[in-house]
């Protein structure tokens, strides 16, 4: 099953049938995730997309230079961790849709390391980001680690310390 799901009309629909796709195809792929692309091209100035993420999956702290991000609750809960040059936490944003009582909408305005954690089995939201979608623009820092086991200790060690939280 795909991961990635283009869309090439000019009027797209959302619908709970497309969220339990996205699900369950987040669920049988190798990355634990996939994504509604509701843009037309990767060359267009405003990429959105409806993404499923799975609690496993992990994302290395990362920023994008020059571009904002916007995230819209559907369901589930995630934290947004920020962070200092230094790899210090900075802010946690817990997320959940509108009602959970939770942020259901952020926006990042600037080129901040940041990292996405799941808290539920499977989170979908919306995000915007600016375009074109250039594959490997993103920036790594050197404090945070690559390897799956040492990044899951490094992302838990800082929700604990912001939150008193664990993944």
């Amino acid at each position: 099953m795909t991961e990635v799901f283009l869309n090439t009309d000019d009027i797209v629909e959302v619908t709970d049938a497309w969220i339990e796709k996205l699900k369950t195809a987040a669920a049988e792929s190798p990355l634990k995730r996939s994504r509604l692309c509701l843009h037309l091209s990767p060359e267009d100035p405003v990429q959105e997309m409806i993404i499923a993420l799975r609690q496993e999956i992990l994302f290395r702290p990362h920023r994008h230079p020059n571009k904002s991000e916007s995230f819209h609750m559907l369901e589930g809960s995630l934290y947004v961790l920020l962070f200092n040059d230094d790899g210090s936490v900075k802010r946690a944003i817990e997320m959940g849709p509108r009602g959970s009582g939770q942020v259901s909408c952020y926006r990042l305005c600037t080129s901040q390391w940041h990292a996405i954690l799941p808290m539920t089995e499977v989170v979908v939201f919306h995000e915007s980001t600016a375009g074109p979608f250039v594959p490997g623009d993103a920036l790594f820092p050197d404090w945070a680690p690559s390897d799956q086991d040492a990044l899951r200790a490094f992302l838990n060690n800082h929700l604990k310390q912001a939150t008193g939280r664990s993944i």
